[in-house]
């Protein structure tokens, strides 16, 4: 059977707590890297994974100066918790949707970039989340949690025996 691609329909940001944080075009999520390691041997080189994941970074541009991102900001270096973000999406594919759920927890910074007369408003909000999760249809597909030492990716947490050995 020949699938049609997924197709991004809408998504919507919520800030937890605030409410509805504005209309955005593009919302890039952390990646999600290991540290590597190149060695030597056998007479080849080769990157190795050192069990260790790499910091993780999201943006995304609004299209509207919500006075929302500002609250936020003050709550989250106030209270020192940072800023709960809740990305909702729906993909659609061969007739059927598919939710799409993000959940990150950070610190935020804002680029107001510039402005220019007759042209679509562009503020960019970038965030260093400590705690990155995903549901897709319901089920959970990874939680990241920087602080707690949690890697669960697909059902596995790649980080137990590494909590287990220093705690």
């Amino acid at each position: 059977m020949i699938k049609t691609p997924q197709t991004l329909t809408d998504v919507n940001i919520f800030i937890d707590g605030i409410g509805h944080l504005g209309t955005s075009k593009k919302i890039t999520l952390p990646k999600i890297e290991q540290l590597r390691e190149t060695i030597t041997a056998g007479g080849f080189e080769r990157s190795v994974d050192l069990g260790i994941f790499k910091e993780l970074d999201s943006e995304f541009t609004l299209s509207e100066y919500s006075p929302i991102v500002l609250a936020a900001m003050a709550a989250g270096q106030a209270t020192g918790l940072g800023v709960n973000i809740t990305v909702k999406g729906s993909f659609f594919q061969d007739g059927k949707r598919t939710s799409i759920l993000a959940t990150l927890q950070g610190s935020i910074d804002l680029d107001d970039g510039d402005m220019e007369a007759k042209k679509e408003v562009e503020r960019k909000v970038s965030m260093k989340p400590w705690l990155y999760a995903m549901e897709i249809d319901g089920k959970q597909g990874l939680m990241l949690d920087t602080k707690n030492m949690i890697a669960i990716i697909d059902g596995v947490d790649y980080l137990s025996d590494l909590r287990a050995h220093i705690q």
